[in-house]
């Protein structure tokens, strides 16, 4: 090939559908945006619950907690009411003699005094 000005606008436009037929190959997943708190999950499915830090959780018997468990103790507030400290009770268990919390992540139970547990559902 000659080095004509022809022949360099031929080499850059063969040069140029090159890298446009590599970009559109599919080869190419861009890496999706990270969720933050309250942002959708993907296919716009709820947010997915925290792993650790505070999570709320509405319970069968209206109360609504929250819970952030700490190692070996859970803080817990009761919305509009008492907060407090469980100390660990056991795998996945923490109890104060009064107030218990099992669980944790999407699902609990809230125990208050001898009544039955209440199920909790976290959000």
């Amino acid at each position: 090939m000659s080095n004509t000005p022809f022949a360099r606008k031929l080499f850059a436009a063969a040069a140029l559908l090159a890298l446009a037929s590599c970009a559109s190959a599919g080869g190419y997943d861009p890496v999706p945006p990270p969720i933050g708190p309250g942002d959708p999950g993907p296919g716009e499915t709820p947010p997915p619950i925290p792993l650790d830090g505070p999570i709320m959780y509405s319970c069968s018997n209206g109360q609504q907690i929250v819970v952030d468990i700490e190692g070996a103790s859970a803080r817990v507030q009761i919305v509009g009411g008492s907060s407090m400290v469980l100390p660990s009770a056991g795998d996945g268990y923490y109890s104060n003699g009064r107030y218990g919390f099992r669980g944790g992540g999407a699902s609990g139970q809230w125990e208050v005094g001898r009544m039955a547990p209440a199920t909790c559902t976290g959000s």
